[in-house]
């Protein structure tokens, strides 16, 4: 009877507390609105005020699912509640799917003028959903609906890491939406946009799953320790990327006196201060003094634990509520001036100065996602849980990290967004150089007999975009031009592991760049021209012969590239060759002793 009550009166709170959020969502929206709630009057209370509702909804749901599923994938070692957070996964990943097709409903209704249930509602829908808009708001809701059905059918760690994939990809989608396109740094905010939602997932909804886990024999000392990690990563994510977020978003400083969107942002801000010192308080309180000296066996205050879960909870939703009002109303720099040249309208960024050696010295622009993707590999690396690892592995790694930051973020990435040969030796780096080192600081090996195989088919696929429309693709899209980076990077991991593993499969490699280069080198066919071509640069205007160039540029380096792998391999093989010798001649006199 007390549990029922208990049950009873929590689920009370938890519906008194989504419409409190529901009503600040819509209250900060029609606060931040300001002009466009005015413009789309006509749309209708039901499509002005359902649009954050429905936001908010999916954005919590979101967020358990994808917290439940990290925490049922890497953190949760007991089955019964492993079984239970991917229940709430499967729920919660149900009415996100629902809260997501009504969000569709709500933007399509904004974006047309037309109020949800009149005559001509509908009647253009296949128009809108091919819009960027449209198309990314479609994918997320069929990706929401794949994580749906990937939860229901286990409870697996395996399942909750493939939840989590799914869910991830989702979230991407999601990222392409809002705002982002309407600022001049497109891809700083679509990928900031991405850290965001990925590390609210991860905290919100991992904090909120832990309450709902079962009574039952577990460490719970271990366990939240293991989330804390987590929560402060995710704190430190949040809090860069929301500044980076809103620089991008704001005209200048005088914003935050005239922006109601600024505004939320601050106490945005404010908010995730408080979170943060909550998470201190938390982690002090309970997971650190059950796990001190001399206070082995003690159990976690889950009393106190759920006392203080409930009041992060309360400042995230209130968080999540803000946020989704943000995403209903027009950032300051929606309305920025129109691109200034021809290579700002195409690329969003202004042309470069004329490759010099103080402009390409001072050719730096930071990449987000780089920039996070990199943090991620550090701390997986040296996550407290990870296995030691020898100390050139980690040396290898640091190196591949500062070489990836490199590329994309140094002159390369700069100058490859209108030229040609920038482009190709970004992407060419990321192959030869970044990848191999990433794979050698794994120490992941293939089969011998397919080396060869392997070096030549990861270098003709990461190639394959350049002699394809793909490449164009990649140029105008964000999310394909991330696609070509990981992919290229993941060839390369491929031709160093393969390169390890077979002595032959640097020179298959270095044959099949050689080829691709002298492609290059005589054809006489643009690549890209409708990019590259277009640019409006004066300086190496001829785009033809920049990539002819390239072609070359790509042979040479590719018998330097062949020759100082093969020289490696040579070194690594005598290094492995005297060790073995040493250990048999050792153990031929520890025979020798003991024969005596």
């Amino acid at each position: 009877m007390t549990s029922r009550r208990t049950r009873g009166i929590a689920t009370t709170g938890v519906v008194v507390a989504l419409a409190v959020l529901a009503l600040v969502s819509v209250l900060a929206a029609d606060a931040a609105g300001g002009p466009a709630a005015t413009i789309l009057a006509d749309a209708g209370a039901a499509a002005r005020h359902g649009g954050p509702v429905a936001s908010l909804v999916a954005d919590l749901a979101g967020a358990l699912v994808l917290g439940g599923a990290v925490l049922g994938g890497w953190v949760l070692g007991s089955t019964a509640d492993r079984t239970r957070a991917l229940l709430v996964v499967a729920i919660a990943a149900g009415v996100w799917t629902l809260a997501q097709l009504v969000l569709i409903a709500t933007s399509y209704a904004v974006a047309t003028g037309q109020p949800i249930g009149s005559d001509r509602f509908g009647s253009d829908l296949g128009v809108y959903l091919t819009t960027d808009l449209g198309a990314w708001l479609l994918a997320s809701l069929v990706l929401a609906a794949v994580t749906t059905v990937v939860a229901v059918s286990g409870s697996s760690r395996a399942t909750a890491r493939a939840v989590t994939v799914a869910a991830g990809a989702s979230l991407l989608a999601k990222a392409m939406t809002g705002h982002a396109a309407g600022t001049a740094s497109h891809e700083t905010a679509t990928s900031t946009m991405l850290v965001h939602l990925l590390a609210v997932g991860v905290w919100v909804g991992g904090l909120a799953v832990l309450q709902l886990l079962p009574d039952g024999p577990r460490d719970d000392a271990a366990v939240v320790r293991g989330y804390s990690r987590l929560a402060l990563v995710c704190w430190a994510a949040l809090w860069a990327s929301g500044v980076w977020a809103l620089a991008v978003r704001m005209n200048g400083i005088g914003d935050v006196v005239t922006s109601a969107y600024v505004q939320l942002a601050l106490v945005k801000a404010l908010l995730l201060a408080l979170l943060g010192g909550a998470g201190v308080v938390q982690r002090r309180l309970l997971a650190d003094a059950a796990g001190a000296p001399g206070a082995e066996g003690r159990p976690l205050d889950r009393h106190l634990f759920r006392r203080l879960a409930l009041l992060e909870l309360a400042l995230m939703g209130l968080a999540v509520a803000l946020a989704a009002a943000m995403s209903s109303s027009p950032p300051p720099a929606a309305a920025a001036t129109a691109p200034g040249d021809l290579a700002e309208l195409l690329t969003g960024y202004p042309l470069p100065a004329a490759p010099g050696l103080g402009a390409v010295a001072t050719a730096w622009r930071p990449d987000v996602f780089a920039l996070a993707a990199c943090c991620a590999i550090a701390l997986a690396w040296w996550w407290p849980t990870a296995p030691r690892r020898a100390r050139p592995r980690t040396i290898l790694l640091v190196v591949a990290l500062i070489a990836a930051l490199v590329v994309q973020c140094g002159p390369l990435a700069v100058y490859g967004k209108v030229l040609f040969s920038a482009h190709l030796a970004q992407h060419v780096l990321l192959l030869t150089v970044v990848g191999p080192l990433l794979g050698a600081a794994w120490s992941w090996r293939p089969p011998r007999r397919a080396g060869v195989l392997v070096a030549a088919l990861a270098v003709v696929l990461a190639g394959a975009a350049y002699v394809t429309p793909l490449v164009r693709l990649t140029l105008d899209s964000h999310v394909a031009h991330l696609a070509l980076v990981v992919g290229a990077t993941a060839c390369g991991v491929l031709v160093g592991a393969a390169i390890a593993a077979d002595r032959r499969a640097a020179p298959a490699a270095g044959i099949v760049l050689v080829a691709g280069g002298l492609v290059l080198a005589l054809g006489d066919r643009v690549v890209a021209p409708s990019w590259f071509g277009a640019t409006g640069r004066p300086w190496l205007a001829d785009a033809l012969a920049d990539q002819q160039r390239a072609g070359w540029a790509l042979v040479a380096w590719a018998v330097v590239w062949t020759s100082a792998a093969a020289l490696a391999q040579a070194r690594s093989a005598r290094s492995s060759n005297s060790e073995r010798t040493v250990r048999r001649r050792a153990s031929r006199s520890s025979r020798s002793a003991n024969g005596s």
